[in-house]
């Protein structure tokens, strides 16, 4: 069976023929494609190990009350252990978008993932805080490293009108990972101690095996390094041979050589300037308040608003629920919203809900409006996640997406710090701080966002 005009949808070019497809055209046959079990192929393999990679980010600060309580640590130094791992985040993240961008998907989905699993892993064995600072930065280079590469699978492969809910259902799965991480945490530590929970970061290495067997390079990435024959398997794959006629010649003539590498300062030229102000915007406002509130919420309960330990995970399972009905909602909407609105408007909600958040003195109080700041502050990850690759073009998309999460991995950073510093005044201010930012995120959005709903990947890319 071959796709035809009426089958392929309507961003299928019109008129072309298999000596005659420009890189667009591919492009419009990939986003017209039906979505198909080859798509939910990339999208389980993605979204379980996004998972994983939440669940091993957040263990430490679930054990971080037994951690304090065991090697006497002050909440300055929780600080500084919590942002060891955004410190290797913030390597990883630069360094494997750049090399995505060169070298392909496929090698770096594999080699970032084996990091992050044996470096949790090892953690289990330190004897000291800074032994595991060490052993967490390298945690942090896998995770950081792995999220533009997901990032750049998924939108890559995925069809227009599908895009942004699949890669917002997989942005679900860092709750998830989340909530599976707290469940685990409440299983593990009474039981066999904070030792036991970082083993579980282990288990990640399985999907390197999975993904060498059961997924190709994206077509997108082979086309751009002038790899047609791989181009055409690849497209083969996805497409599960509905394409054949359609690639039965030349795929690409206007791609006979491979295209330049991408440089880092084309991210500060136009036309990608404002979009990279943009989203260097986005994700440094939205991660200092998502991230800050995150690593710190457990302690914050358990020593300053008198919430028993064990009334913690049950909180923070709470918690993560309500994020992810947040995601759900979002992924479901967004292609049809569009990804400006949404931005704004969680923007401006998490920063009410933050504000009253911080001034609850009840149990039920920081249920309520705990759970409605998740709601927001995760449903805007939502969009934000399938946001940030449709600005940049291919040959780039994991160094823009790499270098946006950047700035929010030095958020990340300074978040975890002045909360340490800022705690000792009263937790008015950290919550005022976690508000600002939220709102600044929105305000920034409102002024020079632009709306990439319902366009195809190469033409929301400026491609």
């Amino acid at each position: 069976m071959t796709i035809n005009q009426s089958t392929a949808g309507s961003d299928a070019p019109r008129g072309t023929n298999a000596s005659h497809l420009s890189s667009r055209d591919l492009g419009a046959l990939l986003d017209g494609l039906p979505l198909n079990k080859r798509h939910w192929t990339v999208f389980i393999v993605c979204a379980i190990a996004f998972m994983f990679d939440s669940l091993d980010f957040q263990v430490l600060a679930l054990i971080a009350p037994s951690l304090a309580k065991e090697w006497g640590l002050k909440p300055q130094v929780l600080g500084y252990l919590f942002s060891a791992t955004a410190f290797g985040m913030l390597l990883g993240t630069y360094t494997f978008g750049i090399l995505s961008d060169r070298f392909g998907r496929r090698p770096a989905f594999q080699i970032t993932i084996a990091i992050f699993a044996l470096s949790s892993g090892a953690c289990a064995f330190a004897q000291d805080p800074t032994q595991l600072a060490i052993l967490r930065f390298l945690t942090g280079i896998g995770i950081g490293g792995f999220i533009p590469v997901d990032t750049a699978v998924m939108s890559e492969y995925m069809p227009t009108k599908k895009r942004g809910r699949m890669i917002g259902l997989m942005a679900i799965f860092f709750p998830v990972g989340g909530l599976a991480a707290a469940w685990l945490a409440s299983l593990i530590i009474p039981t066999w101690g904070w030792r036991a929970l970082f083993l579980v970061g282990v288990i990640p290495a399985i999907m390197i095996l999975v993904v060498r067997y059961a997924i190709p390079e994206t077509p997108r990435f082979l086309i751009s390094r002038g790899k047609l024959d791989q181009a055409r398997k690849s497209i083969g794959w996805i497409a599960m041979g509905s394409l054949q006629q359609q690639l039965s010649g030349t795929i690409i003539a206007s791609l006979e050589k491979p295209s330049a590498h991408f440089s880092v300062l084309e991210l500060f030229r136009a036309p990608y300037l404002q979009r990279t102000i943009l989203t260097w915007a986005i994700w440094f406002f939205w991660s200092f308040s998502y991230f800050g509130i995150i690593l710190w919420m457990p302690t914050l309960l358990v020593q300053f608003k008198g919430v028993s330990p064990v009334q913690v995970f049950g909180f923070i399972a709470g918690f993560m629920i309500s994020g992810i009905a947040g995601r759900i909602v979002v992924a479901m909407v967004v292609d049809q919203i569009g990804r400006k609105p949404i931005l704004i408007g969680c923007g401006f909600f998490a920063a009410i809900f933050m504000l009253m958040f911080g001034q609850q003195t009840t149990f039920t109080g920081l249920l309520i409006f705990g759970y409605l700041t998740a709601f927001f502050h995760d449903g805007g990850f939502g969009a934000i996640a399938p946001y940030t690759p449709e600005l940049y073009p291919t040959r780039a998309r994991a160094t823009g997406v790499g270098w946006a999460n950047g700035a929010g991995r030095i958020a990340s950073i300074l978040s975890p710090i002045a909360v340490g510093y800022l705690v000792s005044g009263g937790l008015q201010m950290v919550f005022l701080s976690f508000a600002a930012s939220y709102a600044l995120c929105a305000v920034v959005m409102l002024l020079i966002g632009v709306e990439t709903k319902g366009l195809g990947l190469e033409e929301a890319a400026l491609e």
